[in-house]
């Protein structure tokens, strides 16, 4: 039984620690320098839209990780921690008639403006039509905590405020990583250490593709619902919660590893929401808040062997699909795996 050693504790590496420890093939430690879902994964909205937070170039996993997410719900909730799993729908807005040609071509069924301020009545009035789409969302921190346990009671050990300092290299292979308390040996090292990773890989020679981007989300609190599904428009959203709340979100910025929210960040999303559902501009702001997400250029996460360390697997680069993706990219490290 070969030993992994997992570097970061957000949903992915939670997600690849649950995947390998439940076949009991390997030895899994899982280091994570502050606690699990401390950054990106306990900050996100929650959403699982293939078609809404995830790249083109992504929608193929996108798709894949969702229908997933059923089963993975029911094996970790098993362990006693929900996750608070909602299968729903979401709503694309058509708001100019180029928009409304690319969505009639696009996935999902299309109602005409009719038809969608009926189905959401709350909806902007110069909406031309929407489609709407099979989803479904996820309390983050929750669901990355359930991984972590279940992991856990399947054999895994997570080290909490155990930060990794560097990886060992010798005749080409990994050997291991260094943290405060000394070397810890590994066969085989996952870096899953999202916008963090670059640092530990560069050491190596191995250059990533990946930055920090930073993400602001606000929740509001309406005076009574005004959404019936999470609505997704050019990259931004607005997830209604079971407790009426509404999430608004995102940024993407290039703002260096600084996560904190900004007033014309905050502003942005507000204009938003308000544009796209005109009784959100009498709701309450509870809270706004940042986090820094691993971007890539390709729009593409990286997830595979790093070039010339067979035993270094990287996964990292999700950006905004982070949550949604970790379900398949567990799968994936498992089959990469010696």
């Amino acid at each position: 039984m070969g030993r992994v050693v997992i570097v970061g504790g957000g949903v992915i590496g939670c997600a690849i620690a649950e995947r390998l420890s439940r076949e009991r093939r390997h030895q899994v430690l899982l280091l994570e320098r502050d606690s699990v879902g401390a950054h990106a994964s306990g900050a996100a909205a929650g959403l699982l839209t293939p078609h809404g937070e995830a790249s083109p170039t992504a929608s193929n996993l996108a798709s894949r990780s969702l229908a997933m997410f059923p089963e993975t719900v029911a094996r970790v909730e098993r362990f006693g921690l929900a996750v608070e799993y909602l299968a729903q729908e979401s709503v694309t807005p058509a708001l100019t008639a180029e928009e409304e040609r690319r969505l009639r071509r696009g996935p999902g069924r299309w109602l005409d403006a009719e038809q969608v301020r009926a189905e959401e009545p709350g909806l902007s009035p110069r909406v031309r039509g929407a489609t709407i789409a099979p989803a479904a969302q996820v309390t983050p921190i929750r669901l990355v905590r359930a991984l972590a346990r279940a992991a856990v009671a399947q054999g895994a050990e997570i080290r909490e405020g155990s930060p990794v300092g560097g990886l060992t290299v010798r005749s080409g292979c990994v050997q291991g990583v260094q943290t405060a308390e000394g070397h810890v040996k590994a066969d085989a090292v996952v870096l899953a250490a999202g916008p963090w990773s670059p640092a530990l890989a560069s050491p190596l020679g191995v250059a990533l593709d990946v930055r920090p981007s930073r993400g602001q989300l606000v929740t509001l609190r309406p005076r009574a619902r005004v959404l019936r599904r999470m609505l997704t428009w050019r990259g931004s959203y607005l997830a209604p919660k079971p407790d009426g709340t509404v999430v608004a979100g995102s940024t993407e910025e290039d703002a260096g590893f600084d996560a904190r929210p900004t007033a014309v960040g905050v502003a942005s999303l507000l204009e938003f929401a308000i544009r796209a559902v005109p009784a959100l501009e009498t709701a309450t702001v509870e809270r706004a808040w940042a986090a820094l997400r691993p971007a890539t250029s390709g729009e593409r996460p990286v997830i595979g062997a790093a070039p010339g360390l067979p035993n270094l697997v990287i996964a990292t680069g999700h950006n905004r699909s982070g949550i949604l993706l970790a379900p398949i990219t567990g799968e994936l490290v498992a089959e990469g795996l010696p």
